[in-house]
């Protein structure tokens, strides 16, 4: 057990390399980081406008709490999170095959499920560190523009809400990650797998009680400090509780690692017909 964990690791370490020097990976850089430069530039631009007027209103806590949530859930969840994730996870064995490069990791004497955890992961902690950093930084942003947002964070809300949104967004990318890894293992073109969890995922609130409930979204959502409006078509379920939620996504995402690796097991390199 000592060895596949130290096997593990050691090619964790070796693809982690990757996402710092590859330039396909730009991409999510962008998605990350483009909402954080567009904030900062929000931040200013108010800044500036309330020093020129200063009995001008500024925007309440509560009104730039909501305006997060809608910004995290619609865009940073469902959008750069989901398709991040889809973009990199699906690409951790197709990309070596393209590459005509996986034959020297299955011809190693390593097990191929410890082959596909190592590589689930180093995607995993690429992906949880750039979408964290991305989370803390717009979060301190939005609550830039308000005069009482260092006593939201240091006396209200603030630390409790931000650690929840960081808990959601490692949950995100290691749930999704799972998912992307199987698919993108299992599937030759991985995009129309993606679209279709996609949208079962981002329209999860139109779905019975019981659907809902066998989507990662739902428990993603039950962890969520606070909750958008769906408009009146939504189906309203109870969240679930937090430690139930926590553990049913990491059980999700071990669950189809697990049967990645299997299916790894019976992966046969065929260079050729790619």
């Amino acid at each position: 057990m000592n060895l596949w964990i130290t096997q593990a690791l050691t090619v964790m370490r070796v693809e982690l390399k990757r996402y710092v020097l590859a330039r396909r990976w730009i991409g999510v850089y962008l998605a990350a980081y483009a909402p954080v430069a567009m904030l900062l530039f929000a931040a200013v631009q108010m800044a500036a406008r309330s020093e020129r007027s200063m009995g001008g209103r500024m925007p309440s806590i509560p009104d730039l709490s909501e305006v997060y949530a809608f910004f995290y859930q619609t865009f940073m969840l469902r959008l750069a999170i989901f398709f991040s994730c889809a973009l990199v996870f699906s690409q951790l064995f197709r990309g070596e095959v393209l590459e005509k490069t996986l034959h020297f990791y299955l011809l190693s004497p390593v097990r191929r499920e410890v082959i596909a955890i190592g590589k689930f992961l180093a995607g995993t902690v690429a992906m949880a560190l750039i979408f964290s950093t991305s989370t803390i930084l717009t979060n301190l942003l939005m609550y830039a523009a308000a005069t009482s947002g260092p006593a939201f964070f240091f006396e209200g809300n603030g630390i409790p809400y931000l650690l929840r949104y960081l808990i959601v967004t490692v949950l995100a990318c290691t749930a999704y990650g799972g998912v992307f890894t199987l698919t993108g293992l299992r599937f030759r073109n991985p995009v129309i797998p993606a679209i279709i969890v996609g949208l079962w995922e981002a329209f999860y609130f139109f779905l019975p009680e019981t659907l809902q409930k066998l989507t990662i979204m739902h428990y993603l959502q039950s962890l969520l400090p606070l909750i958008i409006d769906r408009g009146p078509f939504s189906v309203v379920v109870d969240a679930s509780s937090a430690v139930f939620s926590v553990l049913v996504l990491i059980g999700v995402a071990a669950l189809l690692v697990w049967a990645s690796g299997k299916l790894l097991c019976r992966t046969e390199v065929t260079y050729s017909s790619d």
